[in-house]
């Protein structure tokens, strides 16, 4: 780094530069390799800067995606050792095939193929030292915060919010058991999405250090992006980049909006082409949980910058963010007001969102840090998501209006929505709480009945007089209404859900109907 700032003030002198040892490089590059030197959590920290478009220009951002599949491996004997220490068996002796050659190294650990009972799997094993680098690395990134903080040295003040989400982040990401379960959650949400595709977890084989779960056969999005610079491709013959970018935001959307959770690390390497167009996913140590709450706010805010309605923007947005005692709403109203202007344009006689949805994020970002109104930590994961998506998609499908798609996607959902509220079984379970008096009245009232024309004597109908003798016919009448009594009893006294009122409410229609049935040949002999 030295070097680099004797070389940035030497350049006015270029007889006194050409004397200075070292290329002179770039500030970006210099910056990577400085992290690449360092080693050890630094280079995770690259890598998250890396996504950090909102606090870094974007040419550091570019130089640091190298980051991402420069890591080197470590050796096999350390496998064998984590494998013994954890599953108390070496590697083969678990699965029926383990390559001993990692297919992908990152910072934290590496994966290797194996075979599991027939099936293919994919196993991540964490690196030995990680541990004690991450202690002392973060004890050193801690210390340079607090001397930031100290000294008051502003220029470096981008620096504190990014170093701190990145200690909490990454102690989440040590334990895979962690990981694992976010797979586990967002795999059940996606069992409905036939073009969302999440491994299997393999619990057996899975502890704080080992992470085996299904392999995905397909085409990582940045293996596809390389190969599309040299004109040949290995995507599946039914690709569409159109399709498969347009899926991405809808299953996007669909997690972060629907169920609440999505996954928060969405660079090219941890997205798979498959057939079919289908995306599947990968590496799920960031995920991002939304309240309901959360998510109703969201889903106005990206409707309304769809849409250009500022005033109703700005209303979603400041419902989740943080005022600072210093805040100023009505500055960020005036600035976004002024800035605005050049993100529309007129289409078809309406307006169009004309700029990318990464210069309207970072247009946002940015005026909260000057007006002092701060986003929720989880909103600010799925902002950055929305900005690693959209310029991924300017890449992979530069067709794709990503304001069009975001508006269709959010009507959509607003639709579902109001479908599940009115159906769901807390609605259910509402109403029927607040009559429930009515409800057990009715019941009541319904087996009285019931009990009264079962104790009457009657005849049986002329088309059973053979198949059956009174005796039985009353035994049969006895057992029915038993059964009613059973349901009405569990309904009236258990809480109501969905899945069981599926079951019981044809099961009671039916009861009914045969015991009223039951009594119509008696009343019609009268």
């Amino acid at each position: 780094m030295a070097l680099h700032v004797l070389h940035h003030h030497a350049a006015r002198w270029p007889k006194l530069a050409r004397k200075i040892p070292g290329e002179n490089l770039s500030g970006p590059r210099r910056f990577r390799l400085a992290l690449e030197q360092i080693g050890g959590t630094f280079i995770k920290f690259g890598q998250m800067l890396a996504m950090q478009s909102d606090m870094l220009p974007l040419e550091y951002c570019a130089a640091l995606f190298s980051l991402f599949d420069q890591v080197p491996p470590f050796a096999y004997v350390a496998v064998e050792q984590t494998f013994r220490e954890d599953l108390g068996q070496a590697p083969l002796e678990i699965f029926e095939t383990f390559d001993p050659e990692p297919i992908a190294t990152g910072s934290i650990g590496q994966v290797h193929i194996a075979t599991l009972n027939g099936r293919k799997a994919a196993v991540k094993v964490r690196r030995p030292s990680i541990l004690s680098d991450f202690y002392s690395d973060i004890a050193a990134m801690r210390f340079t915060v607090y001397l930031v903080k100290l000294l008051h040295i502003q220029k470096m003040y981008w620096l504190i919010a990014p170093t701190e989400e990145f200690i909490t982040w990454t102690q989440e990401e040590l334990d895979y058991r962690r990981e694992a379960h976010y797979m586990d959650e967002l795999g059940r949400n996606a069992r409905e999405n036939a073009y969302e595709r999440v491994p299997v977890v393999f619990w057996s084989c899975t502890t704080a250090r080992i992470l085996t779960v299904e392999y995905l056969e397909g085409l990582t999005v940045s293996e596809y992006l390389r190969q599309k610079e040299t004109g040949r491709t290995n995507a599946p013959p039914d690709h569409d980049p159109q399709l498969f970018a347009a899926r991405l935001i809808d299953n996007f959307l669909g997690d972060a909006f629907r169920h609440g959770m999505f996954h928060a690390d969405l660079h090219p390497g941890n997205l798979m082409i498959m057939p079919g167009n289908i995306v599947g996913y990968i590496d799920f140590g960031i995920s991002g949980v939304l309240s309901r709450y959360s998510r109703r706010h969201l889903i106005s805010m990206t409707l309304a910058y769809a849409r250009g309605d500022l005033d109703a923007m700005c209303e979603s947005f400041f419902k989740i963010t943080t005022f600072d005692r210093n805040a100023t709403p009505q500055g960020f109203r005036r600035d976004l007001q002024r800035i605005s202007s050049a993100w529309y344009g007129e289409v078809e006689g309406q307006s169009r969102l004309q700029k990318s949805i990464t210069s309207i994020m970072l247009d946002l970002l940015v005026l909260s840090r000057q007006n002092r109104v701060w986003p929720q930590r989880d909103v600010i994961k799925y902002i950055r998501s929305a900005i690693a998506i959209d310029g991924l998609i300017k890449t992979f499908a530069p067709g794709v209006d990503v304001g069009l798609h975001l508006e269709e996607a959010c009507e959509r959902h607003l639709k579902w929505d109001a479908v599940h509220n009115l159906v769901s079984p807390d609605a259910l379970t509402g109403w029927l709480g607040g009559n429930i008096h009515l409800v057990r009245d009715g019941l009541l009232r319904a087996f009285s009945a019931l009990r009264r024309a079962g104790a009457e004597n009657f005849s049986a109908p002329v088309m059973f007089k053979q198949a059956s003798s009174g005796k039985t016919k009353r035994w049969r009448t006895i057992a029915l209404q038993l059964v009613w009594i059973g349901a009405c009893g569990a309904m009236m006294w258990q809480p109501l859900q969905l899945d069981s009122l599926k079951v019981s409410a044809p099961l009671l229609a039916a009861v009914a109907a045969i015991l009223v049935w039951q009594q119509r040949p008696r009343r019609a002999a009268q």
